[in-house]
This record gives C-alpha cells, sequence and structure tokens, in this order.
C-alpha cells in the first residue's frame, strides 16, 4: 500500500490541532489531519464545551419563559423530555462542526476519519469504517486533547454509570443522579439536572469545591445549590460501585466512611 504524502499531518482537529493544521497550509504546507470522533472540532464541540453550554440554555428558557421565544427547543408550558434538549444539542453541534470543516476546506486540508496509530516516526495507518489508509508527512502533530478519568475502581459502563462525555447521552431525565467529583464540570451538570428535578447528591473527598476560586463566591454558590435541593458530601470518598441486576437499573454507592 503506498501511503498518501503530505508535508503536516495533524492527529485531531481541537482548537490546538485546527489551528496549526491551518496555519501550516497557510505557510504553504501540504495538510491532512485525522479524526475519529463523529464530528471535527475536538471535545469542545462533540462533548465539551458547545453541547453543555447549549443544554444549559436550553433548560434556562424552559425556566425563564421569556427567553424561549429566540433559544428555547421546548414549550415553556410542559416539562421538556431528555429528547427534547438534546436535539437543541445536536443542532448546534452540527453547526459549529460545520464552521470548522468549512474553515479546513477553504485551506485545502484534507480531513480522514477513523483512528490512527504510528507505523514508524512519519507514518501513520488510519483505520476508518472501511479500509486501513498510510499517511506520511515530514511532521506529525499529536493534539488528540483529554479523556475523563473516572476514580480507581470506577467501570464506567455508559448507562447506570455513565462520564462527562456520555452524560448527554441519556435517554430520559434521571430521577436521581450522583455526581462524583465537585469540579466545574462535575458542578454545572448537577446545577443543570436539578433544574430539571433530578434529585442530585454531589460527593467529593476534598473539603470543599472550586478551590481556585474566591471563597464567598463559592459559599455562595454552594449555599444557591442547597436552595435547590442538591446534596453535597464533602471529605467523602467513593470506596465502590454497585450496580443492582434488577430492573430499572440503579447504582448503590459506598464511602469509606461507612455510608
Amino acid at each position: 500500500m503506498v501511503p498518501k504524502e503530505f508535508d503536516f499531518l495533524c492527529i485531531g482537529s481541537g482548537p490546538a490541532g485546527q489551528r496549526a493544521a491551518v496555519q501550516a497550509a497557510k505557510l504553504g504546507a501540504r495538510v491532512a489531519v485525522v479524526e475519529k470522533r463523529r464530528v471535527v472540532g475536538g471535545t469542545c464541540v462533540d462533548s465539551g464545551t458547545i453541547p453543555s453550554k447549549t443544554f444549559r440554555e436550553a433548560i434556562l428558557s424552559l425556566k425563564h419563559p421569556s427567553r424561549s421565544r429566540e433559544h428555547s427547543c421546548v414549550s415553556s408550558l410542559s416539562p421538556p423530555t431528555m429528547g427534547e434538549l438534546l436535539d437543541k444539542v445536536s443542532h448546534m453541534v452540527g453547526l459549529e462542526s460545520q464552521i470548522v470543516e468549512n474553515q479546513l476546506g477553504r485551506n485545502n486540508i484534507i480531513v480522514f476519519r477513523g483512528n490512527a496509530h504510528f507505523i514508524d516516526p512519519h507514518t501513520l495507518a488510519v483505520q476508518t469504517n472501511t479500509d486501513t489508509i498510510l499517511l506520511k508527512a515530514c511532521q506529525i502533530l499529536i493534539a488528540v486533547g483529554t479523556v475523563p478519568a473516572p476514580p480507581p475502581g470506577v467501570c464506567v459502563d455508559g448507562e447506570t454509570i455513565i462520564d462527562s462525555d456520555d452524560i448527554l447521552g441519556l435517554n430520559s431525565i434521571p430521577r436521581t443522579m450522583a455526581v462524583i467529583g465537585a469540579g466545574v464540570i462535575g458542578i454545572e451538570y448537577a446545577s443543570m439536572f436539578a433544574a430539571l428535578g433530578t434529585e442530585v447528591t454531589i460527593i467529593d473527598q476534598r473539603k470543599r469545591p472550586l478551590e481556585f476560586l474566591d471563597h464567598e463566591i463559592v459559599d455562595e454558590l454552594i449555599h444557591q445549590m442547597r436552595n435547590h435541593n442538591i446534596i453535597f458530601r464533602l471529605s467523602e470518598t467513593v470506596e465502590r460501585l454497585e450496580v443492582s441486576a434488577k430492573q430499572p437499573k440503579q447504582v448503590r454507592i459506598q464511602l469509606q466512611s461507612g455510608k
């Protein structure tokens, strides 16, 4: 198999990979990008910033009907379904991804869809849905981004135990939810699902969430979240998770404190 030759290859089409590819193309290089996700644009577009903020806006439109004419995808007169909320997310993700694709196309950057691995320091094998493609370049940039890291011993199944990449793939709004980790993403999703009526408990081994922020601001945030019936279990470590066999499946959380 003869490799397709380029001057510059980039694995990943997120902000770093996208900008590097465009800059290389503007300097006259023959450039290609390899992306394994369903859309180009990286985590920001596919499962991070754009989806979460669009989901938030849909919920805000529900809670504040005056916003709904312009922003909402659901009627403010009835509770939304997860499907209705995610339709708005999918629409926005499609628009943002198309913007990235158009920018790459304008700069004559070729996008290959699939998983890449190195054959040698200058050659990639890209496994697509149908076959394997070899790509060769003088320079290859690895810009694959990050993925959620589950706590030790926790097995994410994408159904009852999920991470922040999977949460907007839920089929329905859950009645209860435990959020392990009181960082920015955990606090954000806890607040959004609480606004939808989910009973939310936040568990974190630290004494305070969001330590990098001003303490008075965080104290007020916690106060407001508790007013929305969010329960905080701070200075607690998850010992194990047990998924029930009966339907509907539930998860039993055992903390080191015995709770």
